[in-house]
């Protein structure tokens, strides 16, 4: 890979990274990582209002994180690509296996 490909590549990682470092949108991403959904279902499973999962999906829509279609009165939303649920469920594996591993360093520590 060219030197100026990978500098274009790592942009496009750095911002789309920049979109998910809300814990909004990685909860709107879990859930739509098990399907296609309405907007007001999401709110409603998310315990957020309408109008904060709607601007969540519109700047998640704008750097291709979500897809959207219309059908009658409502706005379905999914993920442009599943392999995106799977690098955030790799990520929060990590995270996990991180906490347990301070937990047992604090109790060797006491």
């Amino acid at each position: 890979m060219q030197d100026l490909d990978r500098a274009a590549i790592f942009q496009l990682h750095a911002g789309f990274c920049k979109n998910l470092a809300d814990a909004n949108r990685l909860l709107i991403i879990d859930v739509l990582g098990k399907g296609e959904m309405p907007v007001g279902e999401l709110a409603q499973q998310l315990k957020l209002t309408q109008s904060n999962v709607s601007k969540h999906l519109a700047l998640m829509r704008e750097h291709g994180i979500v897809e959207a279609r219309r059908d009658g009165a409502n706005i379905y939303y999914r993920l442009s690509d599943s392999r995106i649920s799977e690098a955030i469920r790799l990520l929060k594996d990590i995270q996990v296996e991180q906490i347990e591993k301070q937990r047992v360093l604090a109790l060797k520590s006491v």
